[in-house]
């Protein structure tokens, strides 16, 4: 039996770390796929890694509507948990796999449709050309596997179980790492081997994936039954309600990124490199206090679930403790060891690769604290289903304030430094707004219908 979290217990900091221990590894699963592919990609060159960093927020666009099915997942199944009514948490978690799996198809269908259009809009470089349509056409078979992996863990993180979904990713990361240099060297596959190992390592676990959910009853949580709950109109109302705003915001986001690699790219492919290699090894130091949010969405969906409005606070107020303290560590560390990582990935590194990539991260991992509190804040909005405050995040932090800093600082000659510093100030501002968004109180309504 899967152990779960009791998330109406008193001791929150106790549970709080329990939950986010399991999602940090996650979190570092999940890192690993584009750090490995960085790596044995860097192995061919720095442009090539520059190719795969491009196309990148591309397919983060087309998963958007995945985000919101996970938002829904956490928000609805957390509060019908919390309210104890079972029956509606099978009921969802079987309609949100069957959403899920048929956005995949529709999403891969569509990626390996309009591969060449999108790479003439991002102004792709010739010497990345080729590079970049392979890695866009191999990735968009991943889908499948992403989405419905995603959906799993979504799922038992609502029910207190943020283990399953660890282990289900884990192994799915190993595959990565064997198949990875098999496709890229053994089968000289290049970049096109690299997103198909991607691809691959998470499909091969679908079928678990689904006899697990079917079987789920026998573990005391949350499972699904495609025959007794058919999709009905009222249910796909309900998700949406919750999807919709959490998808378009992702959407938002994950486009706003692609924005910023035009800006990026003007600069040339090393600057489209070193971007990539210093976002990857950024990610890496924002895993624990992005875990601290992550894990805050169930405890807040199942607190508001029982009428428990005065946990759902001090959830969010340990929540922010725990980032305050984890995220001054990470900045002291990661100043410390960022500049000796960066030479790990690429082959033969250019001074230029070198020096932009240090200077990025030195950057990135400055604005870790935002980012966990900009995570926590998501965290209480998605908990309770109040994704449209989310939507509203996401927006204004990348159009509100990223995007017009990157032109303007572009405008006063900054080069490739204004960027960083628009993200460390976007960030700064967005978590500003969040809380003023937080102090309103209207996060305590939850969003749950009855069954």
């Amino acid at each position: 039996m899967a152990a779960h979290a009791n998330l109406l217990d008193k001791n929150i900091k106790k549970n709080m770390i329990q939950m986010a221990l399991p999602l940090m590894f996650l979190n570092l699963i999940n890192s690993l796929y584009s750090v490995v592919d960085t790596f044995f990609v860097g192995r061919i060159g720095e442009l090539q890694v520059g190719a795969v960093t491009l196309v990148g927020p591309i397919t983060s666009c087309a998963v958007a509507f995945t985000t919101g099915l996970n938002a829904a997942a956490l928000a609805l199944i957390s509060q019908s948990i919390g309210a104890g009514n079972r029956e509606k948490a099978n009921k969802t978690a079987t309609h949100l796999v069957l959403l899920s799996s048929l956005t995949a198809i529709i999403m891969n269908a569509a990626l390996l449709l309009f591969t060449d259009p999108i790479l003439a809009w991002l102004d792709c470089p010739a010497d990345i050309l080729k590079d970049s349509r392979a890695y866009l056409q191999g990735i968009a078979f991943d889908f499948i596997g992403m989405f419905l992996l995603s959906l799993f863990h979504a799922i038992h993180q609502a029910n207190g179980d943020s283990k399953s979904g660890v282990f289900v990713n884990s192994v799915s990361a190993v595959l990565n790492i064997i198949l990875d240099p098999i496709f890229i060297f053994g089968l000289d596959l290049g970049v096109l081997g690299a997103a198909l190992a991607t691809s691959l390592s998470k499909f091969l676990l679908v079928p678990y994936v689904i006899y697990r959910l079917y079987k789920n009853d026998l573990h005391g949580m949350t499972t699904i039954a495609f025959r007794k709950f058919p999709l009905t109109m009222e249910s796909f109302k309900e998700i949406m309600t919750v999807t919709i705003p959490a998808s378009v915001g992702q959407f938002f986001t994950a486009f706003g990124f692609v924005l910023m690699n035009k800006a990026i790219i003007y600069y040339g492919a090393v600057a489209m490199s070193a971007y990539g290699l210093g976002s990857r090894i950024a990610n890496l130091f924002y895993i624990p206090v992005n875990a601290i949010g992550g894990a805050l969405s169930a405890f807040i969906g199942q607190s508001l679930g029982a009428g428990d409005v005065e946990h759902a606070k001090n959830c969010f107020k340990e929540g922010m403790k725990l980032c305050t303290a984890i995220s001054a560590v990470i900045t002291i560390f990661g100043w410390l060891i960022g500049p000796h990582i960066v030479p790990l990935f690429v082959k033969d590194a250019s001074q230029e690769l070198l020096t932009l990539a240090t200077e990025y991260t030195f950057y990135s991992v400055a604005t870790a604290f935002f980012m966990g509190w900009y995570g926590i804040l998501s965290g209480v909005f998605n908990g309770s289903g109040h994704t449209r405050s989310t939507l509203v995040l996401a927006v204004f932090r990348l159009w509100g304030c990223r995007i017009p800093m990157i032109y303007l600082f572009r405008m006063l000659g900054f080069g490739p430094t204004g960027i960083w510093w628009s993200m460390v100030l976007s960030n700064l501002c967005c978590c500003a707004a969040g809380q003023i968004l937080y102090g309103t109180g209207r996060w305590q309504k939850t969003k749950l219908k009855k069954a």
